[in-house]
Order: structure tokens, then C-alpha cells, then sequence
């Protein structure tokens, strides 16, 4: 004699097993993760005397970090084990009440410090340490104001309707290789397309295995043989609206009694740099030769921000002197070549606040 199931309980158990089966690939996927992270940077050689427990944690929690995009900040009050982001929102410790002297680094995700092994090896952390130790009684504050996906847009208005308020002294601004690679028909927006807001919202979420998925598809595409071809499509509109972004963000500081210092940053393939195995790999991957050239038309702009802006610095070669691994992809770098990048805006610094800082 056959035994009926009802179709109410043929749900449910279908329903448990199916939560079962979830239940086993996230546990699975939790247990991979941990052993073998999705990070650009883990079998990169600029890190490869660094410990495997370390290059884990670093990945994990940069993969734990949150921003919003409307508009783009760090959410505050976000404590991890290599970084820390306080409680107005920039990477390190809380701001200080009394500095003497108060400069924001603004940028990407290349002065947030993303792979960097803690907040004083980023690029703002590594020029605190040098102020620290070249200028100890006068009391100067570097806070690092990058923010992943940053590009001249966002960052015009991040320091118009946020960090003016923080009463800063100088506004240096550190980038370029973002606004090479944004899209140009959503260059003067900051919404992020329906693709990146379903991936951020991912990424949020404490179901591990579609980001863990994800972040496997992007190593793929980083790692794969293929050339991404570099879209230099409306390149000369993009390079205007680079330099109208930071011409009004001068102009405006400098009615606010601010200083503002415009550096365009080093990418794989620019300058003399002999690059190593691993970069040539992804000088090819990533189309740098092509990039490069284009690239060049943010250079020849530079010299014309300087009727608006203090002072500007191309570091475009800063790694002329250095032949081992720097880039671990076209243009995210070691806590070696930030401090190589510090050092050098350091000297610009420096020199540029001596009159300031003695006062």
C-alpha cells in the first residue's frame, strides 16, 4: 500500500532541503574564502613575504568596508583589524581638536589605501610619519579623505558641501586614473549604474557566496590572459570636465582662504619605470600602453591648473628608480611604493608650507 504525501508537506520538505542546500554552499563557500580570499593582491609579489594570515585579513576587510553613493562618503565608525575608519568618516584615528595645521588628502582608492597593511601605511599615513618626525612641535594633521570609486566629480563635491566644514588649511588632491576610466555619460553624476548598485548591495549583505562569486569573476578577469581593451571614447570631454572639476574646486577654495595642491598620480606604464615580470603582465592585460597615451592629455592639462590652483605635481615617473614589483594591477600600489609616493609629496609639501607651518 502506497503511502499519499500531502502537497503541503511535499513544500516543506522540498523547502528544508532547499535551505539545506544553501545552508552547505554558504558553509562551504565561508571555509574557501577564508583560505583562498578573491583579493587582486594575494599572490601579487608585492606581497610576497608578507605572512598569509595578514594578506587574508587585510582582504577581508576591505571586502567588510561600506560607503553610500548619494552622495559618495564612508560610513563612520567602521573598526577593523587593518583599517579603521572613525567617526567622521575618514580612514584612522578620530581628528584631532587643536592641530596647528589641518590637510585633507583626497582621492580614490588609491590614497584610501585598499591592500595597504594598516592606516599608517597609506599614503596620508606614511606623510603624517614624515611631518611627525621632521616637524614634531608643530602639530600639522594629514587626514586621509580617499574614498573607493572617487573620481574629480565627487570629490568637487565632497570638499564643497563637507571637508570646508572640517576647517582645513590645505586640500590636496591626488588622482587621475579614475577619471581616465570613468564613463563619460556619467561622468557628472555620481549615481552608480543598476550593475554597481546590485553588486554594492551585495556586498553589504552577510550572504557570503554571491560576493564571494563575484569577487571570483573580477580575480578572473584580473588574472585571465585577455587584453581589456582601454574605451577611450570622448577622452578630450573627459579631460575637460577633469580640469573644470578641479579649476572650481581651487576657485572656491581660494575665496574660503584655502590652499589646494593638484598631483596627478603614477599609473603602470608611465615614466621609465623598468617594470617587472608581473607588471608586464599587466601592462598588457589592461591595455596600459594605450591608457598611457591618453593618459598624457591629463599631463599637458596639469600646467593650466596652476592659474587656479597653488600648486600642481605630476609624479607621473616617481618610480623611474625602482625596479621591483610596485603595481598590483594598473595602478593600485604596495605599502612600498606608498611610501615611495609619500616621500615625494612629502619634499613638495614641505617646501610649499615652510612659510605656513613657522608661523
Amino acid at each position: 500500500m502506497s503511502v499519499q504525501v500531502g502537497y503541503k508537506k511535499q513544500f516543506f520538505l522540498y523547502l528544508l532541503l532547499f535551505l539545506i542546500l544553501i545552508v552547505t554552499i554558504e558553509s562551504g563557500i565561508r571555509i574557501y574564502d577564508h583560505y583562498y580570499p578573491s583579493c587582486s593582491f594575494f599572490d601579487s609579489d608585492v606581497f610576497l613575504e608578507m605572512d598569509d594570515n595578514l594578506k587574508r585579513t587585510i582582504c577581508h576587510d576591505n571586502s567588510k568596508l561600506k560607503w553610500s553613493i548619494m552622495p559618495l562618503r564612508l560610513e563612520p565608525n567602521q573598526n577593523f583589524e587593518t583599517l579603521n575608519v572613525n567617526s567622521d568618516g575618514f580612514r584612522g584615528p578620530e581628528l584631532q581638536e587643536n592641530s596647528k595645521y589641518r590637510i585633507f588628502i583626497v582621492g580614490g582608492s588609491t590614497v584610501f589605501g585598499v591592500g595597504a597593511t594598516s592606516d599608517n601605511h597609506t599614503i596620508p599615513g606614511y606623510i603624517q610619519q614624515f611631518f611627525d618626525k621632521q616637524f614634531p612641535d608643530e602639530d600639522i594633521e594629514i587626514i586621509n579623505a580617499g574614498i573607493p570609486k572617487a573620481y574629480s566629480s565627487t570629490e568637487a563635491e565632497f570638499i564643497k558641501n563637507s571637508l570646508v566644514n572640517y576647517n582645513p588649511d590645505l586640500i590636496v588632491i591626488y588622482d587621475g586614473w579614475n577619471d581616465l576610466n570613468h564613463s563619460y555619460k556619467q561622468f557628472e553624476s555620481i549615481d552608480s549604474s543598476p550593475t554597481d548598485e546590485l553588486i554594492r548591495m551585495i556586498n553589504r549583505s552577510d550572504y557570503l557566496t554571491p560576493k564571494v562569486l563575484i569577487q571570483q569573476y573580477f580575480n578572473y578577469q584580473r588574472t585571465s590572459t585577455d587584453i581589456m581593451d582601454f574605451d577611450s571614447s570622448y577622452i578630450s570631454e573627459k579631460v575637460n570636465l577633469w580640469k573644470n572639476n578641479l579649476e572650481e574646486t581651487c576657485k572656491n577654495s581660494e575665496v574660503q582662504n584655502l590652499k589646494t595642491v593638484i598631483i596627478l598620480q603614477p599609473l603602470l606604464g608611465t615614466g621609465n619605470k623598468i617594470l617587472s615580470e608581473e607588471e608586464m603582465h599587466y601592462h598588457e592585460h589592461y591595455d596600459s600602453k594605450t591608457m598611457i597615451k591618453y593618459y598624457e592629455s591629463y599631463a599637458e592639462n596639469l600646467n593650466d591648473l596652476i592659474n587656479s590652483c597653488n600648486k600642481t605635481i605630476d609624479l607621473r615617473d616617481v618610480f623611474d628608480p625602482y625596479e621591483q614589483t610596485v603595481y598590483y594591477d594598473a595602478g593600485h600600489i604596495s605599502d612600498f611604493g606608498n611610501k615611495i609616493v609619500a616621500s615625494e609629496i612629502y619634499n613638495h609639501l614641505s617646501i610649499f608650507l615652510k612659510n605656513e607651518i613657522s608661523k
